[in-house]
């Protein structure tokens, strides 16, 4: 038998895709501008892209990203990065496992990419809202621990 159940309005009207998608926003601008952690913190957004770590960045967020990172799962509860080739991995060990492929990338920097990854851009399929929720509060916890501030 069919279970009604009620939601709240704005929940109604809004899928869950959606709203994560709004919060994933929110994450980023709050990341890309909190002071303590900020990529650029004495220079505007733009010089900063035009810099030399601002182009670094970008070039680890292409090919990261879009190659390296495609296929790698996370177990944010065991703060592990699950590798397909190589199994699970912690951040230290999956930023020197970058670094050795692409040693124009700093393990430094790669490590703070994969905070903002695990953070802004891993998203896996399937999860419910609340498994999503659930996701967030321990990356979000994973990222306070590694870099504190950075919340």
């Amino acid at each position: 038998m069919l279970k009604l159940v009620r939601t709240k309005p704005a929940a109604k009207s809004r899928t869950p895709a959606a709203r994560r998608a709004a919060r994933a926003k929110k994450k980023s601008a709050e990341w890309l501008d909190s002071p303590e952690g900020s990529l650029w913190p004495d220079m505007s957004m733009a010089e900063w892209w035009d810099s030399p770590e601002g182009s670094l960045w970008l070039d680890m967020s292409c090919e990261l990203e879009d190659v390296v990172l495609k296929d790698v799962g996370l177990d944010a509860r065991r703060r592990k990065f699950l590798w397909p080739d190589a199994g699970p991995l912690d951040l230290d060990q999956s930023a020197r496992r970058i670094h050795q492929q692409y040693p124009d990338f700093p393990e430094d920097k790669t490590k703070d990419f994969l905070i903002y990854w695990i953070q802004q851009c891993y998203e896996p399929k399937g999860y419910s809202e609340s498994q999503m929720d659930e996701l967030e509060r321990l990356t979000e916890q994973w990222a306070e621990d590694v870099i504190p501030g950075e919340k």
